[in-house]
């Protein structure tokens, strides 16, 4: 008579934690803070949303034409203040 309701794990507007990511994820690099001189070989390799800089690794970076070591240090301590990290898979 009486049916068991099957769990709905599609989005939930009201899932806090799932909205505040994707707002992080969302925004532009710039928005980050992320210094002029790192931004616009960014923008040149077409990153320009915080998603589309979590999904690169290192290795992606030091491929970016002007940005080595100190640039990938820099990204990765910014990323993480948010508890976001290079190589994420969003």
């Amino acid at each position: 008579m009486y049916s068991k309701p099957t769990p709905d794990n599609s989005f939930d507007k009201y899932d806090e934690m799932r909205l505040h990511m994707e707002q992080l994820l969302s925004a532009s690099i710039t928005d980050f803070d992320i210094p002029m001189r790192i931004a616009i070989p960014l923008d040149g390799a077409g990153v320009r949303r915080v998603r589309d800089l979590v999904r690169m690794t290192r290795d992606d970076i030091f491929k970016v034409n002007r940005l080595g070591e100190k640039a990938a240090n820099e990204i990765e301590s910014i990323l993480e203040r948010f508890g976001l990290s290079l190589g994420m898979d969003v």
